[in-house]
């Protein structure tokens, strides 16, 4: 018999559990990492634990769900590297950047390929890795607009993409970078932080931005930024509903377009470190609640009520 590991398990809608399964091969080209620390994703754990697609809410998940699912926000440490390894050694500190199919991260143990890690200096600790995942993506739909500087940006949704971009819209350049939401509670968070300029969206008293990122998915969040935006949106949340896109529009080229994933290729590392390590770009403060798996259900509840931006877990102490 081989070894055993400890995951948390969606059986179906409300229905979870921690399940002990056997620990998957290692693979040549693989390491797995023991988790330290994992964070939920919000919608993904609102609709994988209520019945619905991520991507489809007419459609259910497949129930059970593979264990550690939907977990992919996490970091660790190194336990063991395959014979075609080349850049990880055992003891390595590691975050995950790929959404993995299979199995998830709401796990003892997770089996990846190299490039779908980052390996962490010694500066950045487990809780500022752990979403860099998200960070990865935040990046990315930021790159589409090319060279910030100069350029006035307006983020729509203080949820955690939308606190991290405003800071690396802010550290990449931007001229002015101002969040808005409906929260009277997440403005006021994110002003007691000092991460950058948050406003209700009723309250831009007329301002107009070069930009805009949407990270809501709403379909009139994505409208109301098409009214106060003079160049380009880029819609990084799920778009929910549907969008018009008039004349007048079309008329001054407003450039709208979705997130569009590309490669995270070595520069892109770089520079997210630099955020972190020199730039003071703050990860942690997404993270506002820790939990237990045994009180997962609670957990979700919270983020849907948005007490809560993410909760963190960690298995290595909680599985021990």
């Amino acid at each position: 018999m081989g070894m055993k590991m400890k995951s948390l398990q969606i059986a179906g809608p409300g229905q979870y559990g921690v399940v002990e399964s056997e620990m998957p091969a290692l693979q040549d080209h693989e390491v797995r990492v023991e988790i330290e620390v994992v964070a939920t994703c919000p919608r993904w754990d609102m609709n994988m634990l209520d019945g619905r697609d991520m991507f489809d809410y007419s459609k259910a998940p497949a129930y059970p769900l593979p264990p550690g699912w939907p977990g992919h926000e996490a970091a660790g440490t190194v336990r063991e590297v395959g014979r075609g390894v080349r850049n990880l050694r055992v003891g390595d500190r590691v975050a995950a950047l790929e959404h993995i199919e299979g199995n998830g991260a709401y796990a003892q143990f997770l089996s990846y390929k190299e490039h779908e890690l980052i390996k962490l200096p010694d500066s950045v600790t487990f809780l500022q890795a752990v979403s860099f995942e998200l960070l990865k993506c935040v990046m990315i739909g930021l790159s589409q607009f090319g060279d910030l500087r100069g350029k006035s940006m307006v983020v729509s949704g203080l949820g955690p993409a939308g606190m991290l971009a405003i800071q690396v819209a802010r550290i990449w350049g931007a001229s002015e970078v101002v969040g808005i939401d409906v929260s009277e509670q997440r403005i006021r968070y994110v002003s007691e932080l000092g991460i950058g300029q948050a406003a209700h969206v009723e309250e831009l008293d007329g301002r107009r931005f070069d930009l805009g990122y949407d990270c809501v998915g709403a379909a009139a969040s994505v409208q109301h930024l098409l009214r106060i935006v003079d160049e380009h949106v880029v819609i990084f949340g799920v778009l929910r509903g549907t969008l018009q896109y008039e004349d007048h529009l079309w008329a001054k080229g407003m450039k709208l377009e979705s997130y569009r994933y590309r490669p995270f290729g070595d520069r892109d590392r770089e520079l997210m470190l630099d955020a972190v390590v020199n730039k003071g770009l703050d990860t942690t403060c997404i993270q506002t609640h820790c939990g237990s798996f045994a009180a997962y259900g609670e957990a979700v509840e919270r983020l849907k009520s948005q007490e809560a931006i993410k909760f963190h877990f960690f298995p290595a102490r909680e599985f021990s």
